[in-house]
């Protein structure tokens, strides 16, 4: 081969080389731009599945501001619960004992562990393990000791809370509702429960609304194209979930109150905190007061109801103007006819 022959050999082999690193650079800036758009069409889905979340959020939220009334806690059976049967005494078990003692009767030492002594060592370690199972059967029936103690004092508190229950004690009724935890759960709506009075057949609670804020004033929109917006809620529409929300826990207070307590009767006088420029003090303004009956409340279906048509079964007081809202009313006493003013 000429020296031109190889001059030109490698010259077309540097050509070679220079292509070569030039469409790497090449792929490798093809590669970068291609990540850089699939950055910016995640970017822009995480930012539409996050506006697609928070509107239907947004949406949940109202739907629970309206639908307060449909949960409930479990029915009480208190006749059930005084002819309660105490908690079983625990029986001691040696299960752990008898497997150990078992894995040493099985023990047969071999040949070679009884020439050098092995066998020996085997037995006293299966002796030993049969010390520790005792020990175990031990703190396990201790245990099981201290549950009982435990689970027989919650039984003679919840017999004792029965039998007055049953006896329609009234001075029973608020160590009840406490211990059902029958109202908690109003607590995340910001609706502060207070029960006021008491007779064997009946109950009445003030219910103050401790957050104006629980109805926004604001909602969230979202457009065909997945943006988010955020708008003024129309008068007419934030008053229809407010008389809603108040109607919806004023139902959700009475049903409580059917399921932990034999009353036929219960009265729910409820409405927002607000200041008193008289007093400077913060005062709940009652919105609503209700006298719900049980029979009348078993047969609704709340699953279906409007909060504040079904108003209409019960005798209750409630001044409401669609484009301005709730006015005060008095508040309904156990000392009342219960006819409607």
């Amino acid at each position: 081969m000429s020296w031109r022959q190889i001059m030109r050999a490698i010259e077309a082999d540097a050509r070679r080389q220079q292509r070569t690193a030039a469409s790497a650079e090449r792929e490798a800036m093809r590669q970068h731009r291609e990540l850089q758009r699939r950055e910016q069409e995640l970017a822009k889905y995480s930012e539409l599945a996050r506006a697609k979340y928070d509107f239907e959020r947004f949406t949940n939220y109202l739907d629970l501001l309206v639908s307060v009334h449909k949960d409930c806690g479990m029915q009480w059976n208190w006749h059930a619960i005084a002819h309660e049967e105490p908690p079983p005494h625990p029986l001691r078990t040696d299960q752990n004992e008898a497997t150990a003692r078992a894995a040493l009767e099985r023990y047969k030492p071999g040949f070679f562990e009884k020439l050098f002594g092995g066998d020996k060592k085997q037995i006293s370690a299966l002796k030993q393990a049969i010390a520790q199972a005792r020990q175990l059967d031990d703190a396990a029936y201790m245990t099981a000791v201290q549950h009982h103690q435990e689970a027989y004092v919650a039984w003679n508190m919840r017999k004792t809370q029965a039998q007055h229950i049953v006896a329609r004690d009234v001075r029973a009724y608020p160590t009840v509702l406490q211990l059902a935890g029958a109202l908690n759960e109003l607590a995340a709506f910001q609706v502060h429960v207070t029960l006021t009075a008491t007779e064997p057949d009946a109950i009445a609670f003030s219910c103050s609304i401790t957050d104006d804020q629980m109805v926004p004033r604001d909602e969230l929109k979202l457009s065909a194209a997945g943006k988010l917006s955020e708008k003024p809620i129309p008068a007419g529409r934030y008053w229809a979930l407010y008389q809603d929300h108040v109607c919806s826990a004023a139902i959700r207070v009475a049903r409580e109150a059917f399921a932990v307590l034999p009353v036929s009767r219960a009265i729910v006088n409820i409405g927002p905190v607000r200041l008193n420029t008289s007093t400077g003090h913060q005062e709940t303004v009652n919105f609503l007061a209700v006298h719900f009956t049980r029979d009348t409340l078993h047969r609704l279906n709340l699953a279906n109801i409007d909060p504040s048509d079904s108003m209409k079964n019960f005798h209750h007081r409630m001044k409401f103007k669609k484009t301005t809202g709730f006015e005060p009313v008095e508040p309904i006493t156990l000392d009342e006819n219960w006819i409607s003013t």
